[in-house]
C-alpha cells in the first residue's frame, strides 16, 4: 500500500495512503446529499488509517530500543566473562 504525503484535501504534513486519500478526493466531488453520507465513512477510514501508522511508529522504535539493549546487554556480558576468566586467572 502505498501513501501519499499531505494532499490538498488532507491536513498539511500528514501521510495516509494514497487510495484513502484518492477516495476522500471522489467523494468531496460528489453531490452534497451523497458527499454527506459518504464522508464520514471516508474519515473514520482516515482517522484509522492514521492511528494504525502511529502505532507502527511506536512498536518499530520499540523494537529498535529492544535491539539496541540486546546489543547492550551482549557487550555487557561479554566484558563480564573476559573480567571473570581474568580474576581466575590471577587467583589460580
Amino acid at each position: 500500500m502505498s501513501y501519499a504525503p499531505g494532499r490538498a484535501a488532507l491536513p498539511p504534513g500528514e501521510s495516509v495512503p494514497t487510495e484513502l486519500a484518492d477516495l476522500l478526493d471522489l467523494v468531496r466531488a460528489l453531490p452534497p446529499g451523497i458527499r454527506e453520507e459518504l464522508a464520514p465513512a471516508v474519515s473514520e477510514a482516515i482517522e484509522q488509517a492514521r492511528f494504525r501508522s502511529r502505532i507502527l511508529d511506536v512498536a518499530r522504535d520499540a523494537l529498535e530500543r529492544l535491539r539496541l539493549d540486546l546489543e547492550l546487554t551482549r557487550f555487557d556480558l561479554d566484558l563480564t566473562r573476559k573480567e571473570r576468566e581474568e580474576l581466575r586467572l590471577r587467583a589460580s
